[in-house]
């Protein structure tokens, strides 16, 4: 269990915008040209840092990969090799070294000798590169010197990249963070979270909350969706490749359950933007996801793209652009768009296609097939976010709500996932800790661990409005401050939606409002007591 002091710690501001940077470098480093495809996923070291890796090619010239080998024994033939062509003289085991240096003894050996190899074994095959491993390496140091959002303690974390096959042969990169749980607890099994990329972002995104997670005892795999960096496809804005792509990540669970030992019962999908909305059509669509968390992510995608009938081209073109430099669009994603502004200018225009890709698109036409097993789900946005707005937020909390779900529903103050992005890059305690995290590893405990209490909620300062159960309140809204982000946040909060605060009031044509004698007063009676 994870828990976070609520005293607010005040680090320095140009510390804060150091890591912040870093994490901004490091999602940028994931990126390689997409016509090169998944074969090419390593990352090689600069050429002018290569002579090591160079000797390690030729003595691996002949050596090849086989789809049936173990992992042990991949990285102990690259290990070998490395070392001999650097003149390394490197333990050999985990036994000699900590874990978390022993990572780090293992990524120089691997990374040596790694350029020789690619990932063009079979799909489901594990690989080890350069890049990840260091970071994975450095992330156990950190949980291990209780930096950042990271705390020492909990379990030792197990990495792995690996391909998995989606929807018509397409490789999705995938990477998976799992507890090393010793003998003594042979027989546990370790519940699963299942994390997709938002727009742009590669595995750097998530890999904070894969450490932490890991080591609190959960089995944490991210993929990223088709058409961005490595994995195969076209990106196709959550349609129903998408949905099918989750489903096959959920077969490669099944398969490598008794190897990571996950518990294949307890599955939830946690995404932010445009993860979170695939967190929801994923659930919606596949019944062993009991619990799903959507993160600034959207119910209705003709609202979010197009609210009241006004198309938001500045978003618009902010997705499409970036997602070119990063990926590989579907050509009809602007086709939809062009059709869409030539609707809102010529009313005559057909629209019915339109509608049809957006619905399919959106988790609220499914709210009845996801609602029928009363799914858990957890809604989080943030008040000033202007492509998924706070109200289409609450919206999509009323229609779940109505359908039978059981929801959740956190507003928080930010643009969009500005909430979310410090405890990603490691540093929500650096700016007054927002709760979204702390909230979902909550709601994620509560309903993959049935059997156990969920963690202590701390205690929200300020937090007033109608009393709520000892569970969590149903709906929370985050007040603003004055003082700035650098205050511990405060709450309102409510039992269900409207609020009994809330009263009806009933306006007639024809009754004066001011004035007007008897009439008059008879309104404000009716309006006092509506």
């Amino acid at each position: 269990m994870i828990t976070h002091s609520s005293r607010s710690r005040r680090w320095p501001i140009a510390l804060t915008l150091v890591a912040t940077t870093l994490f901004a470098a490091l999602t940028l480093v994931g990126r390689r040209p997409s016509s090169e495809g998944i074969d090419s996923l390593a990352t090689a070291f600069d050429d002018s840092t290569m002579a090591a890796t160079l000797i390690a090619e030729q003595k691996l010239v002949d050596f090849q990969v086989s789809a049936d080998e173990t992992e042990e024994a991949v990285n102990s033939q690259i290990g070998t090799a490395g070392a001999q062509a650097g003149s390394l003289s490197l333990p050999a085991s985990s036994e000699v070294l900590p874990a978390p240096l022993e990572h780090v003894r293992q990524s120089v050996a691997d990374g040596v000798g790694e350029a020789s190899t690619r990932f063009g074994g079979e799909v489901g095959t594990a690989g080890r590169f350069a890049s990840s491993r260091v970071t994975e390496s450095l992330l156990g140091l950190a949980q291990a010197g209780g930096l950042g959002d990271l705390k020492p303690g909990g379990f030792s974390v197990e990495w792995e990249e690996l391909a998995i096959s989606g929807v018509g042969g397409a490789r999705l990169k995938a990477v998976v963070a799992y507890p090393k749980a010793g003998a003594a607890e042979a027989t546990r099994r370790f519940p699963v979270v299942v994390l997709c990329n938002s727009w742009v972002m590669n595995w750097w995104e998530y890999a904070v909350k894969q450490q932490e997670w890991a080591a609190a005892g959960y089995v944490v795999l991210h993929y990223q969706a088709r058409g961005w960096f490595n994995s195969e496809g076209l990106i196709e804005v959550a349609g129903p490749a998408d949905v099918a792509d989750a489903s096959a990540v959920l077969d490669e669970v099944g398969k490598r359950a008794a190897e990571w030992r996950a518990d294949a019962e307890a599955i939830g999908m946690v995404g932010v933007s445009y993860g979170g909305g695939l967190a929801l059509l994923g659930a919606a669509h596949d019944a062993r996801v009991k619990c799903a968390a959507s993160l600034s992510g959207w119910g209705n995608l003709t609202r979010a793209l197009a609210g009241q009938a006004a198309p938001n081209q500045v978003w618009f073109d902010i997705l499409m652009s970036t997602s070119i430099l990063v990926g590989r669009p579907d050509p009809q994603i602007h086709a939809m768009w062009e059709s869409l502004v030539s609707a809102v200018v010529d009313p005559a225009a057909t629209v019915d296609p339109l509608l049809a890709w957006a619905e399919e698109r959106s988790p609220e036409a499914f709210a009845a097939k996801m609602c029928g097993r009363r799914l858990p789900v957890l809604v989080s946005n943030n008040a000033q976010d202007e492509l998924f707005v706070s109200d289409a937020a609450l919206m999509l909390r009323q229609t779940l709500h109505g359908a039978g779900c059981r929801v959740q529903l956190l507003i928080n103050q930010g643009v969009h996932a500005m909430a979310e992005l410090p405890s990603l890059a490691g540093i929500g305690g650096l700016v007054a800790h927002q709760p979204v995290w702390d909230e979902t590893l909550r709601f994620m405990q509560a309903h993959l661990r049935p059997s156990k209490e969920p963690p202590p909620a701390e205690a929200q300062q300020g937090e007033v409005g109608h009393p709520h159960p000892p569970s969590r309140p149903a709906i929370r809204f985050q007040l603003r401050s004055p003082e700035g982000i650098f205050v511990a946040p405060r709450f309102v909060s409510y039992d269900r939606w409207p609020p009994r605060e809330q009263e009806a009031v009933s306006l007639r044509l024809g009754q004066p409002l001011l004035g007007g004698g008897a009439t008059g007063g008879e309104a404000a009676a009716g309006q006092a007591a509506a």
